[in-house]
């Protein structure tokens, strides 16, 4: 078991708590739910607002890992839209985070969107995706550190 940032102490410290179920189907757990996050089973049928969903937020407080978009990774999948060129467990030093690697090589599209099944909104549901290409089921997430 990982311990995992369960919100702030007082002076500021990061308050540990044990991750039960380090492996989940869903961000939130192993069943999936149309009230934690959007995929077609949600009925809105179209994009919604980052926070609409905070009860799907993984036990690291993430939100918005499953559904509303696809979301583009720097990983590197290959040449092969549906298989993976690098394999699992991840390994940062295998190749996939290669920042100078061309525009023929795919990259990492996870999290599912609006418009897909309970299938396709898994943590473990991944493709590569051409980075020149853009419709409006993909996005990105922006991360800031403090």
């Amino acid at each position: 078991m990982r311990l995992v940032a369960q919100g702030l102490t007082d002076e500021g410290t990061p308050l540990l708590q044990l991750n039960r179920q380090e492996r989940r189907r869903y961000p939130w757990g192993n069943e999936p739910d149309a009230n934690r996050a959007n995929y077609d089973e949600s009925g809105i049928g179209a994009t919604s607002a980052v926070g609409c969903f905070a009860g799907g937020a993984s036990v690291y407080g993430v939100e918005e890992l499953s559904g509303n978009v696809w979301e583009w990774t720097r990983s590197l999948g290959g040449f092969d839209y549906q298989k993976s060129s690098y394999g699992y467990p991840y390994v940062a030093t295998d190749g996939r985070e290669n920042l100078a690697a061309g525009s023929s090589d795919l990259r990492i599209i996870r999290g599912g969107a609006y418009y897909v099944n309970r299938t396709h909104v898994r943590c473990a549901r991944r493709f590569g995706g051409n980075p020149g290409y853009w419709d409006h089921y993909s996005g990105f997430r922006v991360v800031v550190s403090p």
